[in-house]
């Protein structure tokens, strides 16, 4: 049963929600594909927000988070809507606050321009707490087939075996030192290792390969043939080593980060 489905006035919340937004979207005439590649929001969540379909989203702290994303992004004061959806706000005082505002011209975020510190170091406290539930909750066959935990510590198998679902990903882990295996320049690969609890989604040659929460100590190993695009919600706690390069954090902590990667783009890069 989804965590959300514990909280029964949570529906009609966010069926109320869902409509602001559908509206502001709507009146800005912005597809949703636009606002998923804006927020990085995958476009089913997003179509579950607006349709009020709260048994397709995950647990409440992350579906907070993307409604004020999901708000930000079509001009309304997301941090509002947020708190409407988490019962600090009602809905008379949204519709005070926004009858006064235009929706088709964005509004500013928070007064200061950046949410307060206390709140980035809440939300990954929280994230912490509840990121390996939710990543079974939502996923739980990647992890379970990528052999992801952090007694498996980040070594790679000299051969991989194919996904099911794309032949071309492989995303496997051995016992064998990660420098055992040349770079392969007809490819990409890229070797993860998570730091703090992070929600990832992974696309393999067009294909998502993984969606969902990794904990700290998780790693994986992801090989492209065409193209890699990996999608962080804390780019701080992800370590990434680019065909056996250095391993660098993908961004600051809390910040969300989109990297595309392609072999012909690397190999170019190296001579």
């Amino acid at each position: 049963m989804n965590p959300l489905e514990t909280e029964p006035d949570l529906t009609q919340k966010l069926t109320e929600i869902g409509a602001h937004l559908r509206e502001a979207r709507q009146a800005q005439d912005t597809s949703l594909e636009e606002i998923s590649a804006k927020t990085m929001i995958p476009m089913r969540l997003l179509a579950a927000i607006e349709e009020g379909r709260i048994d397709s989203l995950p647990e409440a702290i992350y579906t907070r988070g993307f409604i004020r994303r999901f708000g930000d992004s079509v001009g309304l004061n997301g941090a509002n809507l947020a708190d409407v959806f988490s019962g600090q706000l009602s809905h008379d005082q949204l519709d005070a606050e926004t009858k006064t505002k235009k929706r088709k011209k964005p509004l500013s975020r928070v007064r200061g321009g950046l949410r307060p510190v206390h709140l980035y170091v809440l939300y990954i406290a929280v994230i912490c707490s509840a990121g390996l539930g939710l990543a079974y909750i939502t996923n739980p066959s990647a992890l379970t087939s990528a052999g992801d935990s952090p007694a498996n510590s980040g070594a790679i198998d000299p051969q991989p075996a194919p996904s099911p679902t794309n032949p071309e990903a492989q995303e496997t882990l051995s016992t064998q030192p990660p420098t055992t295996q040349a770079a392969n320049p007809k490819t990409v690969r890229v070797d993860l290792t998570i730091k703090e609890s992070s929600w990832l989604e992974i696309v393999v040659d067009g294909e998502v390969s993984y969606e969902g929460i990794l904990s700290p100590g998780t790693n994986k190993t992801v090989v492209a043939k065409k193209q890699l695009v990996i999608r962080a919600g804390n780019a701080g706690g992800v370590m990434l080593a680019v065909n056996k390069k250095p391993a660098k954090l993908m961004g600051s902590p809390g910040s969300v980060e989109e990297l595309k990667l392609e072999p012909e783009a690397l190999a170019s890069q190296s001579t």
